[in-house]
């Protein structure tokens, strides 16, 4: 393509008030357009129907069953997550014979995709409330082995208001250090954990609630159950299952196990998972150490058999954690103070 270009040349008579041009003949090739960063995407092309895509294809892994779920043809499907893909200039699912597995970039953009999901949710059960009667509304993120008080405050919460009042408890187990981003988010209104160490909790209320000593446990069946006056040497010779190493009550554990001269044991399996410890309890014969709150219920059920091991007082001290700014609602302070006083029985 020839293009003609003004060219301006000196003016050497300032007085002329003009300016003087030459015609430059030159050949050049259309440029490419700059490709759209992810962000650019994000912000001006990406659409909620491709998020509600992204949330199906991670819970059904398979197109054709997407395809079902949101009642769209397979190809449609397809093209829907091409042209995803393609705007964002990444791939999110990598296509093998078991299904669609999602890349790091998608397991990113799908955890995103499923918090704008639930906040849509949220802020239509908001709507649909304005103008009907009050509705009792509270998120609360549980760290494991915390569950066993949550009915309890819920009965005495129960107790307190007349019993048409409508409410909304949501509760998401985590560890801590999961959940408390999400209070700092606006997800939740209430996190129940271990709070973080004082510099780190600048911004967060702590309402202590209770102190929750840790105990080990066995199935039922296990050997080891049918012994008293355990202690941790007895212990040697079982896999271990305990929090890993990243939760702040384990470099507590490991204090004890240094203290007793204790090595961890080299079948270690270290997760947060309360049903996966059951199911390396159970199915392995696993040695697992857990709240003793969390144990007792277990327990209460057949599932476990708490053993008689002195852990040297080691113990979770349980708080209820809300953001200083801004003020938790009416609510979240009401459902505190349930907690509190189900924490005291």
């Amino acid at each position: 393509m020839t293009e003609v270009w003004p060219t301006p040349l000196e003016n050497t008579n300032e007085s002329l008030g003009r300016t003087h041009y030459s015609l430059v003949m030159t050949t050049r090739r259309p440029r490419a357009p700059a490709p759209v960063s992810a962000q650019a995407f994000l912000q001006r092309h990406l659409k909620l129907r491709q998020l509600r895509l992204l949330v199906s294809l991670d819970q059904h892994r398979h197109v054709g069953r997407v395809a079902e779920a949101m009642h769209l043809t397979q190809p449609a499907v397809s093209k829907a997550l091409a042209e995803l893909e393609r705007g964002l200039g990444m791939a999110l699912f990598t296509r093998t014979p078991q299904g669609l597995l999602p890349t790091p970039e998608g397991i990113c953009l799908i955890r995103y995709a499923q918090s704008v999901h639930e906040d849509l949710n949220r802020a239509a059960l908001a709507l649909d409330s304005i103008g009907q009667p009050e509705v009792w509304r509270v998120a609360l993120g549980a760290m494991h082995g915390t569950t066993p008080v949550i009915p309890m405050a819920f009965e005495r919460l129960q107790r307190q208001r007349t019993p048409a009042a409508a409410f909304d408890l949501t509760v998401q187990e985590g560890s801590p250090d999961l959940l408390l981003p999400l209070l700092r988010a606006g997800k939740l209104d209430i996190v129940m954990g271990v709070a973080p160490e004082r510099s780190a909790a600048a911004d967060l209320h702590v309402v202590p609630l209770y102190v929750d000593p840790m105990v080990w446990m066995v199935a039922p069946s296990h050997p080891l159950a049918r012994k008293a006056r355990l202690t941790l040497h007895d212990l040697a010779d079982t896999m271990w299952v305990l929090p890993p190493r990243v939760a702040r009550v384990r470099a507590v554990i490991d204090a004890v196990f240094r203290k007793h001269k204790v090595l961890v044991q080299s079948r270690l399996v270290e997760t947060v998972s309360f049903d996966s410890l059951l199911g390396m309890v159970s199915d392995h014969g696993a040695v697992a150490l857990s709240s003793r709150r969390l144990a007792r219920s277990a327990e209460s059920r057949g599932l476990v058999h708490v053993l008689d091991v002195d852990m040297a007082g080691l113990a979770l001290p349980i708080s209820a954690m809300t953001l200083v700014e801004p003020e938790p609602s009416a609510y979240a302070v009401e459902f505190i103070q349930c907690l509190v006083e189900a924490s005291a029985q």
